[in-house]
């Protein structure tokens, strides 16, 4: 029986769910609202869009002055999927010509596409939400003369809340006059060496600053090439509002070309998106040049929520641009890597967009960022940490190809003595890497799991004897496995001349912290053979190590003034820890499993985490400590800081007031939505906002000082967190370490008089010497 007259519902996979029905569907605003399908509570109510998500959004269309009862309210699929899953296609397909009849006698001039199901089925099943929310594309329906927004589930805002200010605006844009009209570039291209001179001493003659962008080979936001192996296909550069010139073919490698090139940009002020990578890509034909303005990092600046930087997304979002990047795609290998497919005529127009579109950018978010703005500072900051960064990342380190074959060699033989000794526990040849055998043989003894993720195995071990033995050794070969996975063969992979290149991203994380991918060099784990891979490019050579002591415990000191703590931070001859553990356990009386406690009650004291939280971290370090005792040490502890205790109390205040956090840097955090079911998250995430990001801004900018200070001296080769790894000549060491002490100390007095940022310094040849 089909449950509307025009659902195919004998296709579809829910035909025995329960049924919501579309609410008001001719409404008097001629404005619809599609959701992907019901939830638990629309079915229990026969209403779509209620419970927490309805009431969300009942909440944004009041903002914006829309009555729902004057707006039709409706979901793809009308009927509830079982355990909310998204509805298939098929099910998709069953409802659409109820969808479509809908649509159509509603006369509706306005959709707001709600999920990623509801903005596939009614714009494009090819793309994601994520794109489709600032897409201007035709609509995929029937009438293409209504006008479809998409924009996130209010379901997702609640669970997402960074996405909840895009679920705001997106709304908005159904009212908004959008006087923006974007126009399609006057460019030129120029392949003849003699021409492209001419046409750099006519730039030469235009003043202002300069907006370049590189094609190449690869694609800038997926690859993990070093610049060397870039492939440069074409330079382009704006001069003017929707005025660029594009340099390409034989002509751009000619010496002649490259040196006026060289010379035109050195003089200037550079804007690029994302500009670290242009500028490495430029660095092998024209060596260093400085970035002066990077929309990427303006963005960043002006809304720290991940996700939003792209050019593509920027250019549709802010300018009205067209999907300009859908040109090129038919012509891109799979992955989207190699742009040397692309004929020149289309790569030399999406070259050209790319910079004027740059540019329009640049106008809008430096009006945006004024003189003395937080803002700016941050912008000017970050660019001058990218200058930096940039060079790191073109120095790379030595890997040691030889040591990590053999070490390749030792895990195998390690997890091959692990799977033996699976083998002989389970009584089977059970593969540990198959999930079903490992569900399979678990069920066959009296233990029943829907996943084996980690965390369930864990939760196994405390109560599940039986099994015990055998999810201990599979845990042990599952980290293994990972480990050769991740930091033996998938370092080998990026090899390039020996040694491995990571990008450094200053605007990946809300955190405020620098984050490194490709490989991720700040997250390497402790074990020491793998660090042991990384070397020194000379025997004659030796890696120096500068690492700030408890870096981020002394920004909570500052910023909570507490005197306990300072007292201890300003006689470097005390430790923080073993001090605790002097107060708290008696002197003389505390053994190392107590220092371990203290470290862990210390950062998740600072961080909001619980006692329980505390508890089962120590005791998955293999401590004895018990949950009451864990509370006792937390009380004690809380005792002694009291000062951090109301400092802790003001920044929840302040977060659950809406107001922002900020950095003296120019970071800022801002917590959007905040519910009682993620109040806890949100709280632990703004008490470790700020010394996390000040640290890191300490040690970044400490970086960004000293390269030139030690330029000839010694190379920057890693940058973790709270320190900074230079490699130099043994002779030269004992300077080098003089020069960081001295500008380390100094970045961390510029933040703070009130205690000194205290340095630790190693050296060694490996990496896992330090």
């Amino acid at each position: 029986m089909r449950k509307h007259p025009l659902a195919r519902c004998e296709e579809c996979p829910f035909q025995y769910e329960p049924f919501v029905p579309t609410q008001n569907p001719h409404p008097a605003a001629r404005l619809a609202v599609i959701g992907e399908a019901p939830g638990a509570y629309e079915a229990a109510r026969g209403i779509p869009f209620t419970g927490p998500s309805g009431r969300l959004l009942d909440q944004v269309l009041k903002h914006h002055g829309y009555d729902r009862s004057k707006i039709m309210v409706t979901n793809v699929c009308l009927c509830r999927p079982e355990n909310n899953d998204d509805p298939p296609k098929a099910a998709v397909a069953a409802c659409k010509p109820r969808l479509d009849a809908e649509i159509a006698e509603a006369g509706l001039d306005s959709i707001i596409a709600v999920g990623g199901t509801a903005a596939s089925a009614l714009i494009n099943p090819k793309r994601k939400i994520s794109n489709l929310r600032v897409c201007k594309a035709k609509p995929y329906i029937e009438d293409d003369r209504i006008n479809v927004v998409a924009t996130w589930h209010p379901a997702y805002c609640l669970r997402a809340p960074d996405a909840f200010p895009s679920f705001v605006s997106d709304l908005g844009k159904l009212k908004a006059n959008n006087n923006v009209h974007w126009t399609e570039p006057n460019y030129r291209s120029f392949e003849d060496g003699g021409v492209i001179l001419q046409a750099i001493d006519r730039l030469a003659t235009v003043a202002g600053p300069l907006v370049i962008d590189i094609e190449c080979g690869v694609e800038k936001d997926i690859s993990y090439v070093h610049p060397d192996q870039y492939n440069l296909l074409c330079v382009g550069i704006s001069y003017a509002q929707g005025k660029a010139v594009v340099f390409g073919g034989s002509g751009l490698h000619e010496s002649k070309v490259q040196i006026a090139l060289r010379d035109l940009l050195k003089n200037r002020r550079i804007i690029a998106h994302n500009g670290k990578f242009d500028l490495a890509g430029l660095y092998p034909i024209l060596g260093p040049l400085e970035l002066w303005f990077d929309t990427m990092l303006a963005s960043y600046c002006l809304d720290e929520r991940p996700g939003l930087h792209s050019l593509e997304k920027l250019s549709i979002e802010h300018l009205g641009s067209p999907d300009w990047k859908g040109d090129i795609q038919k012509y891109l290998l799979r992955g989207g890597k190699d742009y040397s497919n692309i004929p020149k005529p289309v790569l030399y127009k999406y070259n050209a967009i790319d910079t004027c579109n740059t540019r329009s950018l640049w106008e809008i978010f430096s009006a945006k960022m004024g003189p003395g703005s937080r803002e700016l500072a941050e912008h000017t900051f970050l660019v001058k940490a990218s200058n930096a960064l940039m060079n790191l990342e073109r120095a790379g380190i030595k890997f040691d190809s030889d040591y990590s074959e053999d070490l390749g060699k030792e895990f195998e033989k390690e997890l091959f003595d692990l799977e033996l000794e699976i083998s002989r526990i389970t009584g089977k040849n059970l593969n540990p890497r198959s999930p079903q055998q490992v569900t399979r043989y678990l069920a066959e003894n009296g233990v029943i799991v829907t996943t084996t993720e980690a965390d369930v195995l864990e939760q196994l071990l405390e109560r599940e004897v039986g099994v015990s033995d055998f999810i201990k050794k599979l845990l042990l070969h599952r980290r293994r496995t990972k480990l050769y996975g991740t930091y033996v063969k998938g370092f080998r992979k990026r090899l390039h001349h020996d040694k491995i290149y990571t990008t450094y991203t200053l605007h990946g994380t809300t955190s405020g912290r620098l984050a490194s991918k490709n490989p991720n060099m700040q997250n390497i784990v402790r074990d020491k053979r793998i660090k042991h891979q990384f070397t020194v490019e000379d025997d004659s050579h030796i890696f120096v190590h500068a690492d700030y002591k408890q870096a981020e415990g002394r920004v909570i000191t500052t910023l909570a003034h507490d005197e306990y703590l300072r007292s201890i931070f300003l006689d470097e001859t005390r430790d923080i820890f073993d001090e605790l553990c002097n107060d708290i356990y008696g002197v003389g009386k505390w053994v190392k499993e107590n220092r371990v406690s203290m470290k862990s009650i210390f950062y998740g004291n600072a961080y909001g985490r619980g006692v329980n939280a505390i508890a089962l971290e120590l005791q998955q370090q293999g401590s004895s400590i018990t949950l009451e005792e864990t509370r006792t040490l937390m009380r004690e502890f809380n005792n002694l800081i009291s000062s951090v205790i109301t400092w802790q109390a003001s920044v929840k205040h302040k977060v659950l007031s809406g107001d922002d956090l900020t950095t003296p840097f120019g970071r800022k955090r801002s917590f959007w939505l905040i519910t009682e079911q993620n109040k806890s998250e949100v709280l632990n995430e703004a008490l470790s906002f700020l010394p996390q990001s000040i640290a890191s801004d300490i040690c970044l900018s400490a970086l960004t000082e000293l390269q030139p200070r030690l330029q000839g001296l010694a190379t920057t080769r890693l940058s973790i967190h709270d320190a900074i790894i230079f490699e130099c000549r043994k002779t030269d060491a004992e300077e080098v370490e003089s020069i960081a002490r001295e500008e380390m100390v100094a970045s961390g007095l510029r933040f703070t008089d009130y205690v000194p940022f205290a340095i630790d310094v190693s050296t060694g040849k490996r990496w896992s010497e330090l």
